[in-house]
């Protein structure tokens, strides 16, 4: 597994940060409070972040660079998503405590934001009202992810327009 370095420079994903949903309807005092659990990681061009089939340890958020995102069933591969500066990944496997079931790798030098497992059961324990926003703010993400889902399947199952 990757070695993350603490987060330093705070001021440079505060704008990174309070767009992404999961950290949304946060007071200033609490933000700091997660910003204090967050950790940097460094990944060269075709380094995977994680891989199909590993263990979630962390959530993450591209700080710079860009990461593909792909399903691969034998010979089939999806290309799921380019994530870009603020996406936001990792959530689903992290949550549901399943293994990865897609690989991200970075296809340019990437830099991530990372929230690790450790410091989620940390947060847990020393502050219940944040770590109840932050799984909430979880839960209606994963909830949009899902109706997107659902969306494409419908839109792939119509019939053609004639």
């Amino acid at each position: 597994m990757k070695a993350f370095v603490p987060l330093l420079d705070i001021a440079s994903v505060i704008p990174i940060l309070s767009e992404i949903a999961i950290f949304g309807g946060m007071s200033d005092e609490q933000l700091h409070a997660i910003l204090r659990c967050l950790e940097i990681g460094l990944y060269a061009v075709q380094e995977p972040i994680f891989e199909k089939g590993e263990e979630p340890t962390h959530v993450y958020v591209v700080k710079r660079g860009k990461i593909e995102l792909s399903i691969t069933d034998g010979e089939i591969v999806l290309e799921k998503k380019s994530l870009m500066v603020g996406d936001c990944f990792g959530l689903a496997s992290l949550m549901a405590m399943h293994r990865h079931t897609a690989t991200a790798v970075a296809v340019e030098p990437s830099e991530v934001i990372v929230l690790s497992r450790s410091a989620l059961i940390r947060l847990q324990k020393e502050d219940s009202r944040l770590f109840s926003l932050l799984m909430m703010n979880v839960s209606r993400e994963l909830a949009r992810r899902l109706k997107l889902t659902d969306e494409l399947l419908l839109k792939h199952l119509r019939p053609a327009e004639a």
